[in-house]
């Protein structure tokens, strides 16, 4: 008699919810396998003998949990006849086998073997109606551990999940099922899935999401690789790009990658694979430019000097590894082209020159920039232009000589438009701050008419306000380039109505004592000055006043110059509203010196 293998399909069958075959099937002959030793079968004296009863039922099994669809495949096959009971198939196999006449010719020790034999077929017989009568979910849970992915045909199905939650059309999971199968992943299985999130949530520039994976995706790093290697290293350089470039907390970012850059030059000189020298590079060349920018926002340009050079020296051995290994890149280098990170470091070289004034060197830094990426990209309308264009256009215009260099900085800004209306989709991010930085120059050089103008800042309002949401910075700095406009074409009414508009968004994200409520105040008692209503002007300049000096103090800058405003205002203002004013601020009435007679 043949025994059980692994190569038997009914050997590894997991049930009806585990994708394999039906509980009560139709067993086929066993096949051999070298895995297992082949017994005699030991048959008693009374085998002829009706002893159907005495034998054990292995079907019933009790504390069993049978599923709902399973209970009522089982009752219809009762009914119409075609349930085989499991005893008599055990019953004829063992009448059925030819070696049953010779054993009783055998020794005392081939009859012990022969128990053995036949207590390890029970064993398994039994162990194989279990895995088909019982929760098939341990089974596919173990299948699925074991495989280590983390995609939805390879989900663990629990039982009590897939009874109590619906399902799809598609067969996929319910979230809560996708937490538990998370849950029970190992360590390096969640190190993959945060590293993964994170860059798509940095990629997105969703900042709190992105700093929440990261934060994890550093601890699994510390827990499987340790704290002195250069994959928990590279956690914390995802970790600075974010506070960098997201949340605009240059102090973190620097601090981040500067500890990050001190672990890998420590170990340095240790041998590692060839595939994974470029991951270390890239690593290393992230750390010197995220250390490099956050210097240039804090001042310090000698360390971010030092910094971007390095960054530019691990960028070019980062792009000889890249061509070498461009078939055996890992998904994650893919991510960042070696000529975008190149061009990226350029980028910031020019920043440092214009904050040293250096404006030639830092528009040759520029101009080769773009010139590589005309030559080494995918052409004139590569989206890797749109920040050189950008940020030479502004050099251009803020700190021209003559007219050929203002001319100059619109054209580069109106490239930067037309690539990212051709390489994103419409009403995109990156089309709309390119948008913004061309009307913003160009109504400050007075090259668009207004009509256009306001036109054009209504739709980047709706955008913004669609993208960022009505109380973010951006959508208000729309609002006030529209209020600035509205005053230069003197339509006092407008303007006002936004800069209304523009306070209540402000006090409902900021409160009613922040900085930017009191700009909008100062900003809204100017324009009410201009129209000739000077009564709303001196209410909103002593709101003002009171803002400012629960803020920075009643001695501060700030609140002495808009006490002096509010002094020279409240004289304009009719004698009841002097009065009141007075009454209310008596530090600001001049009074006579008063003389001895």
């Amino acid at each position: 008699m043949g025994t059980f293998s692994d190569s038997d399909p009914d050997f590894w069958d997991l049930g009806e919810e585990g994708g394999g075959k039906s509980t009560q099937r139709k067993r086929c002959r066993l096949k051999k396998s070298k895995g297992f030793p082949e017994f005699p079968i030991n048959v008693p004296d009374n085998r002829n003998k009706e002893n159907n009863a005495i034998l054990p039922k292995i079907n019933t099994k009790q504390d069993v949990k049978v599923p709902d669809n399973v209970k009522k495949k089982t009752r219809q096959e009762d009914e119409d006849g075609n349930l085989i009971d499991n005893c008599d198939i055990v019953v004829e196999r063992n009448a059925g086998d030819g070696n049953g006449n010779k054993s009783e010719n055998q020794d005392s020790t081939d009859g012990e073997e022969s128990d053995n034999g036949n207590e390890f077929e029970n064993n398994c017989q039994q162990k194989d109606q279990e895995e088909g009568r019982g929760s098939s979910s341990d089974s596919s849970k173990r299948t699925s551990l074991v495989s280590g992915s983390d995609l939805p045909q390879d989900s663990p199905k629990d039982t009590h999940l897939t009874d109590e939650l619906p399902k799809s059309s598609k067969g996929s999971t319910s979230d809560s099922q996708w937490l538990v199968e998370e849950y029970l992943l190992p360590p390096q299985q969640k190190l993959k899935l945060a590293l993964y999130r994170g860059r798509k949530l940095l990629a997105a520039k969703e900042a709190d999401g992105a700093v929440r994976e990261f934060i994890r995706a550093q601890a699994l790093a510390r827990i499987v690789h340790g704290d002195q290697h250069w994959r928990y290293c590279r956690c914390k350089v995802f970790l600075a790009q974010t506070y960098l470039y997201l949340k605009e907390y240059a102090p973190q970012g620097e601090a981040q990658a500067q500890e990050a850059l001190e672990t890998i030059n420590v170990h340095l000189s240790t041998d590692l694979a060839p595939a994974k020298k470029p991951q270390v590079h890239h690593t290393l060349l992230w750390g010197y430019l995220i250390s490099g920018e956050a210097r240039i926002i804090l001042g310090q340009l000698v360390g971010a000097q030092e910094a971007l050079s390095l960054a530019l020296y691990h960028t070019h051995v980062y792009s000889r590894m890249v061509s070498r290994w461009k078939k055996k890149l890992t998904p994650s280098l893919t991510m960042d082209r070696a000529l975008d990170l190149q061009v990226k470091v350029l980028c910031a070289q020019a920043t440092l020159y214009t904050k040293r004034r250096k404006y030639i060197k830092a528009r040759e830094k520029l101009e080769s920039s773009i010139k590589t990426i005309e030559s080494g990209g995918t052409g004139v309308d590569d989206p890797g232009l749109v920040d050189p264009l950008q940020q030479l256009g502004q050099l251009l215009l803020n700190h021209s000589q003559t007219d050929e260099d203002s001319e100059a900085g619109l054209e580069c800004l109106t490239r930067a438009v037309h690539i990212t209306q051709v390489s994103n989709r419409p009403g995109s991010v990156a089309e709309c701050e390119a948008r913004r930085l061309l009307v913003e120059h160009q109504l400050r050089l007075r090259r668009m008419d207004t009509k256009e103008a306001l036109r054009e800042l209504h739709k980047l309002g709706l955008l913004y306000s669609r993208l960022h949401g009505e109380h973010s910075p951006k959508t208000l700095a729309i609002h006030s380039l529209t209020v600035q406009v509205l005053v230069q074409e003197e339509d006092y009414e407008q303007a006002i109505q936004h800069l209304k508009t523009r306070l209540k968004h402000c006090r409902d994200a900021y409160g009613d004592f922040s900085s930017q409520v009191c700009g909008v105040l100062r900003q809204l008692s100017r324009v009410h000055a201009l129209s000739g209503d000077f009564s709303p002007a001196a209410s909103a300049l002593d709101q003002c006043l009171h803002a400012e000096i629960s803020i920075y103090g009643s001695s501060s800058r700030r609140a002495q110059a808009s006490r002096l405003r509010l002094q020279d205002m409240i004289i304009k203002l009719p004698l009841s509203l002097r009065m009141k004013m007075y009454r209310k601020h008596p530090e600001l009435q001049n009074k006579p010196r008063f003389r001895n007679i």
